[in-house]
């Protein structure tokens, strides 16, 4: 019999963040447990990209954080993250798309995130593929840049078992124990482990993990998936990023080409029970309709990357992230169980808020105020919900489209 102060379900980036936060606090004995390998599922398909400022002003102090962390990690560790600090260019074409540029650097401003705004022409000179001709508005953020995924979460985690967190792979938590509304430990194939604290990050299966506490989380399964080119001058480089909302599109570089993500009308969503436990074992790609999404939305991308006509896509890259109704994500305690976290309902921002979310969660399970306003993200917001239903899953998919657009 093990006894924990406090225990982490998922070895995904959040769960690998949160040990890490919690061992920098002291926070007393910690176990990460992960029923697959460590980083396996979204954490590793992961676009990466590091976004600061966006249309969901909540999340910006959280996102800061990460991009402060991140050279923090890199020191204690002595190895690199793949961090690639290219900056990001945000580009409207649209009245609409303008003014939420212009809320947008205001709350740059409010959190001391560094920006200049830019002409089309200007814009143009930052990404030589890029067609000035229909950009309203520019705004580049120098400090941006994007990370390999999978190293970062492995930092993580690497550095929190140097500060003594256990971590253990390949142990499947089959149970939550309970004293009446309390939690008092957690079932393993392995055996009971008694704790103080469990924080569920266990990503797109987050909901049925907290539905063991008869509370499952508001959030749904939903593709997400994004395009690589051949390598090509053209378009090749160590350009900035891009944020495209009027085509709801985006692109960072990769290895002299491109990656382009989509946020198609409607996204494919699932139902978590119908999930296999191990995500090697299922791919959210459904026949080959991805080339016909990746067609469709051509002519639309082609007005600010004409080159997309001719560009040679060679791979295709598609995981599942877990979005809510309102594209906010699912952070704090569970209602009616006292010493249940929820960590979850990343909406595709896992990587970015990793350390914000870290942070909030290592307070919370010290019983200690956030220093990040966390009202927004409160698990019970949306009062009783079926996660599970097609009506629910359908918001969900909703938010992923308009994720990079302002939802009124």
């Amino acid at each position: 019999m093990e006894s924990f102060d406090h225990v982490i379900v998922g070895g995904g980036i959040l769960g690998a963040s949160i040990a890490w936060h919690l061992s920098c606090k002291n926070a007393g004995s910690i176990l990460l447990l992960e029923r697959n390998e460590l980083a396996s599922a979204a954490s590793s398909r992961a676009a990466g990209l590091i976004i600061q400022a966006s249309t969901k002003f909540a999340k910006t102090p959280l996102a800061k954080l990460t991009r402060d962390t991140i050279p923090l990690l890199v020191e204690e560790l002595g190895e690199s993250v793949g961090y690639h600090d290219v900056g990001s260019l945000r580009i409207a074409a649209s009245s609409e798309r303008a003014l939420e540029l212009d809320a947008m650097t205001a709350d740059a401003e409010k959190n001391d995130i560094p920006y200049d705004w830019l002409d089309g022409v200007e814009a143009a000179a930052m990404a030589p593929w890029l067609d000035p001709s229909p950009i309203l508005k520019a705004v580049f953020l120098p400090t941006d840049g994007y990370v390999d995924p999978y190293l970062l979460s492995m930092a993580y985690i690497r550095a929190a078992q140097a500060r003594g967190v256990i971590v253990r792979p390949r142990t499947e938590v089959t149970d939550v124990l309970t004293e009446g509304d309390k939690v008092v430990g957690v079932m393993t194939d392995a055996g009971q482990v008694f704790c103080n604290t469990v924080i569920d990050a266990c990503g797109v299966w987050a909901a049925i993990f907290s539905e063991r506490v008869g509370y499952p989380l508001p959030m749904a399964p939903v593709r997400s998936h994004y395009w690589m080119t051949e390598p090509n001058e053209s378009y090749g480089g160590e350009h900035p990023m891009t944020i495209l909302p009027d085509v709801s599109a985006f692109t960072r570089p990769e290895v002299g080409g491109l990656v382009l993500g989509i946020q198609e009308p409607q996204s494919a969503t699932f139902d978590a029970h119908d999930l296999p436990k191990d995500p090697a074992a299922f791919s959210p790609t459904k026949g080959e309709e991805h080339w016909d999404l990746l067609a469709d939305a051509s002519e639309a991308v082609a007005q600010f990357f004409p080159g997309i006509m001719q560009a040679q896509f060679s791979s295709y890259v598609c995981g599942l992230s877990s979005y809510t109704p309102d594209g906010e994500i699912v952070l704090g305690p569970v209602p009616g169980i006292d010493g249940f976290l929820a960590a979850s309902g990343a909406c595709g921002s896992g990587i970015t808020l990793s350390a914000g979310i870290g942070d909030v969660i290592a307070d919370l399970a010290l019983s200690q105020q956030p220093v990040f306003d966390i009202t927004t993200f409160r698990p019970d917001r949306f009062g009783p919900v079926d996660p599970f239903s097609e009506h629910f899953r359908a918001q969900c998919a909703a938010a992923r489209a308009s994720k990079s657009r302002k939802v009124n």
